[in-house]
């Protein structure tokens, strides 16, 4: 009777461990608000500290080009947890959680990895078209810290941790979305923070620097300008001296402070339970923000600062760390690249890449020119006004459906900031076209009705 109580625990432990050996990892997806690529201490940023999303750029890969797939919050995260475009989805401006809206033909993140035998959590900010309490669509079977009035930065480690805990013995994806540097809509427009409470800032001088790019550009489309017009809430930055941009910036780097802060409680839940050396993480944000960048707050235009998101997939022990300069999509690559780490099959009409194929062979050139979009859109109400940028190694096209200049094009490797709109020179004629040229193609192709309307 002792052997057989022996045997019964040994098998019982063998089957624990073998549940977080079996070459399926556990998928942590960390996303933030509002965070702008370089809004890293990693990424070369002086200005800030960041230490937790350092160390998961000192455990992997920090890939330096990726963008979301449309700069706004509910197209973005409509577009990572469906994995297609917001103009495929129909959700190109924020949208309110109302059941009957998402369809049940376009397949969720979570239903997916649950199909393939991932047990599935989802904490934090949510800001989907569909209710979160219908977890026969959107398949995350543990839900916290969702209700958009309720829901808190600090409360969303703990729910993660009390996740991880009860599922360290099998495989697992889940969701930690976080509200921060959102809270810099709120701190431009002198109104009580959502998640935080900084102290006031101190004197401009004593501010970080502005960016070389922070003056508005010549020959810049002139519907970026009336879009801002909109709503003086949402842009109260209209009129902003360099002194207020520089105070700005000192604001929104605490913010991300504050929000790397959580992070590094969720990375020492996954230590504590004994999951860190099984978790595959990868983190990103929703969008960017303008950070002063061509006189900007907020997100909706195609420049850099607001398109441009920090993207990390790490793995304690798995991987050396490197950064890759291969353009991706995170709206429409994380679940084809969640499903490849996790021998999930992936839904065939998706057409982003698995970049952990780019992982396991670094010169494995898996896209050379990426697409996205954006819909100026006052909240919900949209304001008639949208917009593609097609980006290559050195170059980006970016085009308006209206207004009297309505391109731009930039050569990135000699202009990062966006500067000079090299669409107004006659020199690029033949670059000009031929991008025109690849972005009516690409439409046709993949049944945008963009370039109809604007090309």
């Amino acid at each position: 009777m002792i052997r057989l109580f022996q045997w019964v625990v040994w098998m019982f432990c063998c089957c624990a461990a073998l549940a977080q050996n079996t070459g399926r990892p556990n998928i942590l997806l960390i996303i933030t608000d509002q965070q702008t690529a370089d809004a890293m201490s990693a990424a070369g940023n002086e200005d800030l500290r960041t230490p937790a999303m350092d160390q998961l750029a000192a455990n992997g890969v920090r890939f330096t080009r990726a963008y979301c797939a449309q700069p706004l919050c509910t197209p973005s995260r409509t577009a990572i947890f469906s994995g297609k475009m917001p103009f495929e989805t129909g959700f190109v401006g924020n949208a309110p959680e109302k059941d009957g809206l998402w369809p049940d033909s376009l397949l969720m993140m979570g239903k997916i990895m649950a199909d393939g035998g991932y047990k599935t959590g989802y904490v934090g900010k949510w800001h989907l078209p569909v209710p979160a309490s219908k977890i026969s669509q959107h398949g995350f079977r543990y839900i916290q810290n969702t209700s958009f009035q309720d829901f808190n930065d600090g409360a969303t480690p703990s729910f993660c941790a009390r996740f991880i805990k009860e599922n360290a013995q099998q495989p697992f994806l889940l969701v930690a979305s976080f509200l921060n540097p959102h809270d810099i809509c709120e701190w431009a427009r002198g109104e009580a923070l959502k998640m935080d409470v900084l102290d006031n800032a101190p004197p401009p001088e004593q501010c970080p620097a502005l960016p070389a790019n922070w003056k508005i550009p010549a020959n810049e489309p002139e519907m970026i300008r009336k879009q801002q017009l909109s709503n003086a809430r949402t842009y109260p930055s209209i009129n902003w001296t360099a002194s207020q941009w520089r105070q700005y910036r000192w604001a929104y780097n605490r913010l991300v402070e504050k929000v790397d802060a959580h992070i590094a409680q969720l990375l020492y839940a996954l230590k504590k339970y004994g999951v860190e050396k099984n978790t595959i993480i990868i983190f990103t944000a929703d969008h960017g923000d303008g950070y002063a960048g061509h006189s900007w707050n907020q997100k909706q235009v195609l420049y850099e600062e607001a398109a441009k998101v920090p993207f990390i997939i790490s793995g304690p022990g798995r991987w050396k760390a490197r950064t890759d300069d291969m353009l991706l999509c995170n709206g429409t690559d994380i679940i084809p690249t969640i499903c490849g780490f996790g021998g999930v099959k992936a839904p065939a009409y998706l057409k982003g890449v698995d970049l952990s194929k780019r992982i396991a062979g670094p010169g494995k050139l898996l896209r050379d020119t990426l697409v996205i979009e954006t819909d100026f859109a006052d909240n919900e109400e949209l304001l008639g006004i949208s917009g593609r940028a097609v980006i290559t190694k050195q170059f980006k096209y970016i085009v308006y459906s209206k207004g009297r200049i309505k391109e731009q094009l930039f050569d990135l490797t000699k202009d990062p900031g966006e500067i000079i709109n090299l669409a107004v020179q006659s020199r690029y004629k033949k670059e000009l076209q031929r991008m025109r040229r690849y972005l009516k193609a690409w439409c046709q192709v993949n049944g945008d009705p963009f370039a109809n309307a604007a090309l």
